[in-house]
């Protein structure tokens, strides 16, 4: 279904969102601290989401 080059590009894209996303996460959470109570559980959800449909997709294909 996917060439080998879309799934390396694919893993490059999420691990590198995940990077950058988490990284400007951090660093926006020094600077203002009380926005970001309990946003520990949404970044835990994306990730938790973003595993869970790779895992689908490697079960249903």
């Amino acid at each position: 279904m996917f060439s080998q080059g879309q799934k390396i590009f694919a893993l490059i894209f999420i691990v590198s969102f995940l990077v950058i996303l988490t990284f400007q996460f951090l660093k926006d959470r020094k600077r203002n601290k009380t926005l970001f109570k309990g946003t520990y559980w949404v970044l835990i959800a994306i990730m938790a989401l973003m595993l869970g449909y790779l895992l689908l997709t490697k079960l249903i294909h």
